[in-house]
């Protein structure tokens, strides 16, 4: 049976398809991540559009039998003009996206208002901060971010002067003594403090954190590493190059 929904969503990616469609991939809070077609998109300019990065209510048809849903509406929020404007912003907003389509969690409205806030917040000046604050949510919403407070190895409190390694068959940041990788993945104390702080902390807080530029791109490209060690997949925005161009 067909039915017509009214959707919150935000376009995370869109695609060509065929001669004059375009596939859209949202996130909304209520499903998730899915898919949504936009007949015409390409040839008519009557077509009802939604652009890469717009939020929004969306008025959609659901052919259930064929699962295939298409826009026929969409009530626009924002459309986050800032996300697309640079290639520092764009590398920020890719990686966001991507990682928003690798999450695997089974509920969505922390992802939904984490990656929709740091949009609303994203620009040419605090790309780095943005992209850093998404990746410490992201791992907290996923489980998968320890307090870094103790080693989730082998329970050891951490000391204020700590370096943290990697435990490979954990997969996660711990002591010096757990690290199976031979200090491929170093975590100095101050590092360590700004993201337990962080992911501790409200978004709002924590992207008001003062952090040095040089510490922020540190801290983003650990963050980078210890996302590619953890999810185990090699990120499609840091083999597009953008994060040399964008720095």
């Amino acid at each position: 049976m067909d039915r017509n929904e009214k959707l919150l969503s935000v376009v995370v990616k869109s695609t060509r398809v065929k001669e004059n469609d375009r596939l859209l991939t949202l996130l909304s809070p209520e499903l998730g991540v899915y898919n949504m077609t936009v007949y015409g998109a390409q040839k008519s300019k009557k077509c009802v559009k939604a652009s890469l990065y717009t939020e929004a209510v969306f008025s959609v048809y659901h052919n259930k039998e064929k699962s295939i849903r298409s826009l026929v509406d969409l009530d626009v929020i924002s459309i986050h003009e800032e996300a697309t404007h640079s290639l520092e912003t764009i590398f920020a907003s890719s990686l966001m996206s991507e990682l928003v389509i690798l999450y695997k969690g089974e509920t969505f409205l922390d992802l939904y208002e984490t990656f929709t806030t740091l949009l609303d917040a994203l620009n040419d000046e605090n790309y780095v901060i943005v992209a850093t604050q998404f990746m410490i949510k992201y791992m907290k919403i996923s489980g998968l971010l320890p307090d870094f407070i103790t080693c989730p190895v082998c329970s050891r409190t951490y000391n204020d002067s700590d370096i943290l390694g990697y435990n490979t068959t954990f997969s996660v940041p711990c002591c010096s003594e757990c690290d199976n990788i031979s200090n491929g993945l170093i975590l100095p104390r101050n590092a360590r403090a700004y993201i337990r702080d962080s992911a501790a902390s409200p978004l709002s807080k924590s992207l008001a954190f003062n952090i040095s530029p040089q510490q922020a791109s540190r801290i983003m490209r650990y963050m980078l590493r210890y996302i590619t060690l953890a999810l185990g997949v090699e990120l499609k925005v840091m083999k597009s190059g953008l994060l040399e161009l964008a720095l």
